[in-house]
């Protein structure tokens, strides 16, 4: 079973898909990108840096990454006997999501962008590669400033300033785009309210959502 781990920048998804991996011994993880990703880095550091152009691009490459990248990890899954039924694949982020980041983008520009985005996404996107469930994990915005600063990447603080009209757009979009696209794609998902709950709540409440989930 295809699990994604859904939801804004800072929202928890990488702590809860390494805690939800260790606990299914027999789960593989796929992470939304490594760290030591270079071409990653410098496209983020670039959008933060307001740099012009570079949404297609940028969405294009994360798309075209976790795409192959899944391809695999199923071959892998499917190498070690897996069990689709019983057993696991985590997605730290999926890649329907990044949808959203290239509509908020892109809507500022002339329609054609958004429009030549939208095939572009169709032809990439494999329904064989979208989870049964997707676990949504909800932020009000303090909750997102704090946990920004907390973690202390380079590129989100030092532009804090200049991005916040960015950040403060996409956290009130964020959920209504993504159930539109859950609707498109007709994908199962569940939302948990993180605010005010430790890693360790968050972590049980999406363990007890997986194992009384059907398929």
């Amino acid at each position: 079973m295809i699990i994604g781990i859904s939801g804004m920048i800072a929202a928890g998804k990488s702590s809860l898909s390494d805690k939800l991996h260790k606990h299914y011994k027999t789960s593989i993880m796929l992470h939304e990108f490594e760290e030591n990703d270079e071409v990653f880095n410098t496209f983020l550091k670039w959008l933060y840096e307001k740099k012009p152009n570079l949404t297609i691009g940028f969405q294009s490459y994360i798309v075209e990454n976790h795409t192959t990248k899944f391809n695999e990890l199923v071959k892998e899954f499917n190498k070690k006997k897996r069990n689709w039924e019983n057993d696991h694949i985590f997605l730290d982020r999926f890649s329907i999501e990044h949808y959203i980041f290239a509509k908020l983008i892109l809507s500022e520009k002339e329609p054609k962008y958004l429009e030549a985005y939208d095939a572009l996404f169709e032809k990439l996107i494999s329904k064989d590669e979208l989870p049964d469930l997707a676990i949504y994990l909800d932020i009000s915005f303090d909750t997102f400033k704090k946990r920004i600063f907390e973690r202390g990447r380079e590129s989100e603080i030092d532009n804090w300033d200049l991005n916040y009209q960015y950040f403060k757009n996409l956290h009130e979009n964020y959920l209504k785009i993504f159930k539109e696209i859950a609707k498109r794609f007709d994908l199962k998902y569940v939302i948990i309210d993180t605010n005010n709950k430790s890693e360790k709540e968050v972590f049980e409440e999406a363990k007890n959502i997986i194992d009384t989930f059907n398929k």
